[in-house]
């Protein structure tokens, strides 16, 4: 049972992701390594946080089956006047990012999208619901359609112009931040999630990267299909991400 104490919503940045391809996938390893991926690299990164106390934001995780809504949140005792929107955004995008390219590295296709707005949630009882959640879900199952997490497009415009001003107004900034937003052809704003492969980074971890994740994308795109609507389907989502790799590949070395 809720508490009483539990007086409403509030805002915070709320993320849904979905590893694709999952009613295909049997092999218990196979699920126990992207449950791995999501707890590990999310809870890694909140052992920083707290070992940092500068630190005015904190992070949760909601993990199911395999998908993970992730929430960004001011600290309880930060005051307003230190709260920004489009800043909690920013830092959400450049963390998930690492989440995202080590689920690719490791062979899992994701989806999802990014948006702020009203949620409840209670870890300790496993509670959590709100109209945040509502729209990030909808925006993945409706609107993302290939393997990209797109920026709810009510936030886009404030965010990449945030992040333009903070992380990218002088050239040595954007060599070391590169460039985490990006916008595809249907004019959606997406979380570059290579954005750290791009600039060289991960080259040395995993130098046959690039050339692992086109052989899955052409695999995946060779694949018999029990019909010709899910074969299309397969082979957007698989050409879109083989063009973005392809397209993201290392400009200068780390």
């Amino acid at each position: 049972m809720i508490e009483e104490k539990a007086t409403g919503f509030k805002k915070a940045v709320t993320i849904f992701i979905d590893i694709l391809g999952s009613q295909y996938r049997k092999d218990f390893s196979e699920w126990h390594k992207i449950m791995n991926i999501f707890a590990n690299t999310i809870y890694l990164e909140k052992e920083l946080d707290d070992s940092h106390p500068h630190t005015i934001y904190k992070r949760e995780i909601h993990i199911f089956s395999d998908c993970a809504y992730i929430i960004y949140d001011y600290k309880p005792d930060i005051s307003d006047s230190r709260k920004n929107v489009n800043a909690l955004l920013c830092i959400a995008c450049y963390n998930t990012e690492k989440v995202l390219f080590e689920f690719l590295r490791s062979g899992f296709v994701a989806r999802g999208a990014i948006t702020y707005g009203d949620i409840y949630y209670d870890n300790d009882k496993n509670v959590w619901f709100g109209p945040a959640m509502n729209r990030a879900f909808m925006l993945e199952s409706k609107i993302a359609r290939y393997p990209r997490v797109i920026i709810d497009p009510d936030f886009a415009p404030g965010l990449v112009e945030y992040n333009d001003l903070t992380y990218r107004k002088y050239e040595l900034q954007n060599f070391w931040n590169g460039d985490i937003i990006k916008r595809d052809a249907d004019g959606y704003f997406y979380l570059h999630y290579l954005n750290g492969y791009e600039m060289g980074f991960y080259n040395l971890s995993d130098p046959n990267f690039e050339e692992k994740t086109i052989q899955l994308c052409k695999d995946e795109i060779e694949k018999p299909r029990e019909n010709e609507k899910i074969k299309e389907s397969i082979r957007e989502k698989y050409s879109w991400l083989q063009k973005y790799v392809q397209h993201s590949s290392p400009k200068a070395p780390y």
